[in-house]
């Protein structure tokens, strides 16, 4: 049996999409993809980052967590998703949706069991092609052990994220500006 393809979304029907769909939504080359609600712990977890990476920030830089970015405005197959975290500049409004991608200078997706596949994998690579300089993926096994941020960089060369490094207990980095964050209170129930 064929498939019959989804419809096409523009960015002006997604921005006219209700805030209080009973269902989260990406736009992703012109397609509604759902996303599942995060468990309690991933959100946890998004939010005791995010408020230790904005307690580091300099002051060019505001944090929030599930905003919108807009990833590439191609008018038949636009990109619009909103990862965990995102840095991005002061000089965007904050009242104002969404964030383009070239005011973000880094993204965090925290891993949940139902989105390992994209955080892994096909978000990143939208995060390169959109140039968001840096992007972290956050781990979260259930087994303390295992949490661990992995974070990137743009190969300028390539135009595709190399890894920077992997951190369990600690996350220190002078890129895209200077933290030292100790994760055993981010990750800790």
């Amino acid at each position: 049996m064929a498939r019959v393809p989804a419809p096409t979304w523009t960015r002006a029907e997604f921005e006219a999409l209700p805030e209080d769909l009973p269902v989260r939504v990406s736009l992703v080359h012109g397609e509604l993809v759902p996303r599942p609600r995060p468990r309690p712990i991933h959100q946890r977890v998004a939010r005791r980052l995010a408020t230790r990476i904005e307690d580091a920030a300099p002051a060019a830089w505001q944090v929030d967590t599930d905003v919108d970015v807009l990833l590439d405005d191609d008018e038949t197959e636009p990109v619009e998703m909103a990862p965990d975290i995102v840095v991005y500049s002061t000089d965007h409004d904050p009242y104002e949706r969404p964030i383009p991608a070239d005011l973000v200078t880094l993204v965090v997706e925290v891993v949940s069991p139902s989105t390992k596949r994209k955080d892994r994998r096909a978000h990143p690579e939208l995060y390169a092609e959109a140039g968001i300089r840096h992007f972290w993926r956050v781990e979260t096994d259930q087994l303390a052990p295992a949490f661990a941020i992995y974070t990137y960089e743009i190969d300028d060369a390539t135009g595709r994220y190399v890894a920077t490094g992997v951190h369990h207990d600690r996350i220190s980095v002078t890129s895209p500006f200077g933290l030292d964050i100790e994760l055993k209170p981010v990750r800790d129930h």
